[in-house]
């Protein structure tokens, strides 16, 4: 996860690595809208003099008013394009709406649930963004908020597409832990043939996290795909996005469900259409392809991931998600 500070002269910076204080991405702050704690974590709302309001959690950049659509865009229409007519999507984190709100762009979207752990994210990003507010009240949208791990193994219905827009730190024993109960639990909510799109750190700069998660997302589905895009506000600039399907042999260069530039302009798309997918997959540097091909197929299981016991009726305690995360960091 990325380091970061506030700086005296009203300066808010991340670092790419928290021991390694060599580059970072920084924006200028002109104000503090809001700044307060939920149970979880701390949540601020600043001004910006040039990306608008921007949201943080634990002073960490999750979303601004000029660049998260590119994202969120990605996030949600990556996905969206590899099954044909999509009409149900989970989102798991997400609180703040910016992947639901370009999810919902889709014309064939019946629902979407949004499952976040923390209920002031979403009461803040309603306040503060005018665009969270919007996409939240739309009667398609489902907010619902507890633990993930809990939540998936409970619900009885089924999802074309599943948003993972969380970070998992794969240094945390904990994490690892974590990442893979959620992986195994959405085995159970996915419809056959659904597709899962998780969030995934830049590939050259935490090239070991990458490498990790790979090789757990082939110990789960069959088919895995990699793709890149541009993240200005990151402090890597580039942000990964990994995609998995429980069927054999898909290649996600390839969408089912396409949309040339000038459909998706009108659906109001501003970065993805059909060439911007394809492109994404295809356009991999060489050595971040030989990073996510590393141990595929045969790769031993992730260290601290589970047995795969085959029993969805295993019920974890409400914060075991987080408590966990919270012990391996107190050590």
């Amino acid at each position: 996860m990325n380091s970061h500070k506030t700086w005296p002269d009203n300066w808010h910076s991340e670092f790419v690595h928290p021991d390694k204080q060599y580059k970072s991405t920084s924006l200028k702050v002109e104000k503090v809208l809001y700044s307060g704690e939920s149970e979880f974590q701390k949540i601020s709302v600043v001004m910006t003099s040039s990306y608008g309001r921007a949201l943080l959690l634990d002073r960490v950049l999750v979303k601004t008013e000029r660049d998260s659509w590119l994202y969120n865009e990605m996030m949600g229409f990556l996905p969206l394009g590899m099954i044909n007519e999509p009409r149900d999507v989970l989102i798991i984190g997400g609180g703040d709406g910016g992947v639901a709100g370009e999810i919902l762009k889709h014309p064939t979207i019946e629902k979407v649930v949004i499952l976040e752990r923390d209920q002031r994210v979403v009461d803040i990003s309603m306040r503060y963004f005018e665009d969270s507010g919007v996409t939240i009240r739309d009667s398609r949208v489902e907010v619902v908020v507890g633990d993930p791990l809990l939540v998936t193994q409970r619900r009885k219905d089924k999802f074309d597409v599943v948003i993972v827009d969380m970070f998992a730190d794969m240094r945390s024993p904990a994490h690892k832990v974590v990442a893979a109960e959620l992986l195994h639990g959405l085995q159970y909510i996915l419809k056959a043939d659904g597709v899962i799109c998780y969030q995934q750190p830049s590939p050259l700069v935490n090239d070991t996290a990458l490498r990790e998660q790979m090789r757990m997302f082939r110990r789960y589905y069959p088919s895995v795909g990699y793709a890149v895009n541009i993240a200005p506000t990151l402090p890597q600039g580039s942000v990964g996005y990994a995609l998995m399907s429980p069927q054999e042999g898909v290649d996600f260069s390839v969408p089912k469900q396409g949309f040339g530039v000038e459909e998706a302009r009108k659906l109001g798309l501003r970065c993805y259409n059909t060439e911007v997918h394809q492109g994404s997959f295809m356009c991999v540097p060489s050595i971040v392809r030989d990073m996510v091909s590393e141990g595929h197929p045969d790769t031993p299981s992730t260290e601290g991931a589970p047995p795969i016991s085959g029993n969805k009726k295993h019920i974890y305690s409400v914060q075991s998600m987080f408590s966990r995360q919270q012990s391996a960091g107190d050590k």
